[in-house]
């Protein structure tokens, strides 16, 4: 019934599956309009290129003199070599919407909310803060640990798992989008716009929601395997 469900409103192409790292689903939604992937490496350059200004300006008064033919500086053009100081994560931004077809506070604020979560830290029994995204030990441990990619095929809202979403603000996802996946996933940040008009229960019948996410590592040619 599910897979029914998801077929007759999404469009496989722009189905969006978010789910913790023992494969529950969590979240999702529709694409909104296309998607961007940062993917991004910073290089500087090996040699200092400052040279001496002296012999700079020594060149460039030789080359006045003797219009034009002769003249120099204290800058090769190898001092622009540039080498590879670190690769950043792969950062993900897309947008979602959500309508109302039978009941808005569960097909339209039910989610969002869950994906709001995800970013957010949850508080302790004292108060304290206790951060979203993993451990050190699950970032240590998790290229070795159980990672389940989302399944194409999203439960219907009122069968969402609250507790695997529960759970997953404390932890990593996976993201699918399409047919592509972004394994290891930590949600940066959420933005989420409603719709003014309310359905008979007074939650809002349409809300859409621009979502950031990166890599819990570096990334690397390997990390494309899934796209």
């Amino acid at each position: 019934m599910a897979a029914e469900y998801d077929s007759m409103t999404i469009p496989s192409g722009s189905t969006v599956s978010i789910s913790n790292h023992e494969g529950e689903y969590i979240a999702g939604g529709s694409l909104l309009e296309d998607y961007m992937i940062s993917i991004n490496s910073d290089f500087e350059q090996l040699i200092d290129s400052g040279g001496s200004d002296a012999f700079t300006v020594l060149g460039g008064a030789l080359k006045t003199i003797s219009p034009g033919n002769l003249g120099f500086s204290g800058q090769f053009k190898q001092m622009g070599f540039v080498v590879w100081k670190g690769t950043q994560p792969i950062k993900l931004q897309f947008s979602l919407e959500f309508y109302y077809t039978y009941n808005a506070a569960i097909e339209v604020v039910a989610p969002i909310r869950n994906l709001c979560k995800l970013p957010l830290p949850g508080e302790g029994v004292f108060g304290n803060l206790i951060p979203p995204g993993p451990s050190v030990l699950e970032a240590i441990s998790g290229t070795r640990a159980s990672n389940v990619p989302p399944s194409g095929e999203a439960p219907a809202p009122a069968e969402i798992d609250q507790e695997a979403t529960k759970k997953s603000a404390d932890s990593y996802v996976n993201i699918r989008v399409g047919n592509m996946l972004f394994m290891g996933c930590v949600v940066t940040g959420v933005e989420p716009t409603f719709s003014k008009n309310v359905d008979e229960g007074n939650s809002p019948i349409y809300g859409r929601v621009v979502i950031t996410a990166q890599t819990m590592y570096t990334a690397t040619k390997e990390s494309l395997r899934g796209w």
